[in-house]
């Protein structure tokens, strides 16, 4: 399932139950992704991606700091509880690149070294 959150509100997943990949294509806010993720009880599922502009949490501050914030504590925390595994995908002028997640999402970063 892909969903561009940017353009609608959260989506509940709770039904999906058979659910295994996720991935979120998002702005600069991700409010819309981790209301969604929360919704998820799909025991099957197994990867998060986030299709987004590369966005350094240095550089953002406020409400969308928090934002990115919230998503980064949410994918380490499914990652740790149950084994899902987010991956981040950056959008670069027309290309796509797998990102560095330290820079978007510290806490999830530091998991990959």
């Amino acid at each position: 399932m892909s969903v561009d959150v940017s353009r609608m509100p959260s989506l509940d997943l709770s039904k999906a139950t058979n659910l295994t990949h996720v991935v979120f294509r998002c702005g600069r806010s991700t409010q819309w992704v981790t209301t969604t993720v929360k919704t998820a009880k799909s025991k099957n599922l197994r990867h998060i991606a986030v299709n987004s502009f590369a966005i350094n949490m240095a550089s953002i501050e406020g409400a969308v700091h928090r934002e990115w914030e919230d998503l980064d504590h949410l994918l380490d925390q499914l990652w740790t509880s149950h084994s899902i595994r987010p991956r981040v995908i950056y959008r670069r002028g027309t290309g796509e690149d797998d990102g560095d997640l330290a820079g978007s999402y510290p806490t999830v970063g530091e998991r990959t070294g």
